[in-house]
C-alpha cells in the first residue's frame, strides 16, 4: 500500500521576495536521482569487496599450501637421512618444471600471435560455434584449461619450496637441525594465525558485500514507490514560498506564523505530536515535524541566534541546536553536512547545513522549543500559496 503524504495546508500568500518555489514533482525526481547515485556507490563498494574476496581467497590458498609443505617437512624430518630420495625428487622436479616452462612458452607465443594478427579469439569462439551448447562447451574447456595450467604452475612453486627446504636440511649439523626444526614449528604457528586473520577478513568482506546488495534492493524498492507516485501526478504541485528575512529576531514571541521555512519543502511525512503507526498500531511522540526533501537541500536558520550544540544522534544523524532570545531554541536534524560550529552566531536565512537521509527516506526534522516545551512548527512558520 502506497504511503499517503500529508501536505501542509496553504491559505495565505505573503508578498515579498521569494526564496524558492517548492515543486513536489521536481523534489521527488531529485530523490530518485539521489537514490540511483547511492546504488552506483553501493555497486562500486561491492566491486571493491569482490576484489578483496578474490585476493583473500588466493592468499588463503597460498597459506594453506605453505602450511602443507611445512607440515609434511616436519612429519618427515630426520637428521642424517639418505640422499637417494632427495636426488630422485629433484630429478623428477626438474623434469616437470621444464615441461611447465615449455607450456608457458607456448602460451606466450599464442598471445603474441593473437596480438600481432589482431585476432579476437573470444569472438572467433562465438561466431564459429554451431550452437549455444558448443559455445558453452568451448568456454568451459578454456576455463578448465586455464585453471589446470594455473594449478600446474602453483604445484611447481610449492614443490620447489619443499625441495629447497629439504636440501637446506642436508647442509645442517645436528645442533643447527634442532634449531631449524623449532623454527619450522614456529613458522607453521605464524601461518595458522595469518590464515585465521585472513579468513576473518574474508568473512567480513563477504558480509559487507551481502549487506550492500540488500541495501541496493531496499533502494530499488524506494525508487519504485517514488516513480509510482510521480506517475500519478497529472498537474505539478507548486508551492510559492516567501523566505525573505524581513523580521527582527529579538522578540520571537511576536513572530508566530512569520518564521521562514528552514528547507525548501512542505511535504510533511510525520506530523507534530502523537502519531499512530497504521501497520503496528504503536503510538509515538514527535516533538517536531519531518518533511520529505531531497538529500543535500540547503537548511536555513529561521532566526538570529547562537549555535548551542552540534551532536550526532542515531537515526537523526547530525543535529544542530540554535539558541535564540526569550528562551527559544530551534532544532535542525537528519543533516548530511553542517556548515556552522558550536558557539557561532547565525542570522535569519543563513545556510547552516544540508539535509540527509535515514534508512527509511530522504528527509529533514525540525523542532521549535520554548524553555522545556516543544511547539508545533506549523503554527510558527509562514505560509505561502499553492499554484
Amino acid at each position: 500500500m502506497k504511503r499517503f503524504l500529508i501536505i501542509l495546508a496553504v491559505l495565505i500568500f505573503v508578498s515579498g521576495k521569494l526564496f524558492a518555489d517548492f515543486n513536489w514533482l521536481e523534489d521527488k525526481k531529485k530523490q530518485v536521482y539521489n537514490y540511483k547515485r547511492d546504488i552506483e556507490k553501493y555497486e562500486n563498494l561491492i566491486q571493491q569487496r569482490n576484489k578483496i574476496i578474490a585476493d583473500l581467497g588466493f592468499r588463503i590458498k597460498d597459506i594453506n599450501e605453505k602450511i602443507k609443505v611445512i607440515s609434511q617437512l616436519i612429519s618427515n624430518m630426520s637428521y642424517g637421512s639418505s640422499n637417494d630420495d632427495l636426488l630422485k625428487q629433484e630429478a623428477d622436479f626438474i623434469y616437470r618444471k621444464e615441461r611447465i616452462e615449455r607450456l608457458k612458452e607456448e602460451f606466450k607465443k599464442r598471445i603474441i600471435w593473437l596480438y600481432k594478427h589482431g585476432s579476437d579469439y573470444q569472438a572467433q569462439i562465438i561466431f564459429t560455434s554451431e550452437s549455444p551448447s558448443v559455445l558453452y562447451a568451448r568456454l568451459e574447456y578454456l576455463n578448465k584449461l586455464t585453471q589446470s595450467r594455473k594449478s600446474d604452475f602453483d604445484k611447481i612453486k610449492y614443490e620447489e619450496l619443499s625441495l629447497f627446504e629439504k636440501k637446506k636440511i642436508k647442509s645442517l649439523n645436528r645442533d643447527e637441525f634442532k634449531k631449524y626444526f623449532v623454527q619450522k614449528r614456529e613458522d607453521k604457528d605464524l601461518l595458522l594465525k595469518e590464515k585465521i586473520s585472513a579468513e576473518d577478513s574474508l568473512t567480513i568482506a563477504k558480509e559487507d558485500s551481502e549487506n550492500f546488495s540488500k541495501q541496493i534492493e531496499k533502494i530499488k524498492s524506494k525508487i519504485a514507490d517514488l516513480e509510482f507516485s510521480i506517475s500519478q501526478v497529472k498537474k505539478p504541485f507548486v508551492y510559492k514560498i516567501n523566505n525573505a528575512a524581513d523580521y527582527d529576531s529579538r522578540n520571537i514571541d511576536n513572530l508566530k506564523g512569520r518564521l521562514i521555512i528552514p528547507v525548501n519543502s512542505i511535504d510533511i511525512i510525520k506530523d507534530f505530536g502523537r502519531t499512530t503507526n497504521p501497520g503496528t498500531g504503536t503510538i509515538s511522540l514527535n516533538n517536531g515535524i519531518d518533511v520529505s526533501v531531497a538529500e543535500n537541500t540547503e537548511v536555513l536558520s529561521v532566526a538570529d541566534g547562537v549555535v548551542e550544540n552540534i551532536v550526532s544522534i542515531p537515526f537523526y544523524k547530525s543535529v544542530i541546536i540554535v539558541r535564540h532570545g526569550n528562551d527559544y531554541r530551534t532544532v535542525y536534524a537528519i543533516l548530511s553536512k553542517t556548515m556552522v560550529q558550536k558557539g557561532e552566531s547565525v542570522k535569519t536565512g543563513m545556510v547552516i547545513g544540508y539535509t540527509g537521509s535515514t534508512l527509511e527516506n530522504q528527509s529533514f526534522h525540525f523542532e521549535i522549543w520554548k524553555n522545556d516545551s516543544p511547539l508545533d512548527p506549523k503554527q510558527w512558520i509562514r505560509r505561502g500559496v499553492s499554484v
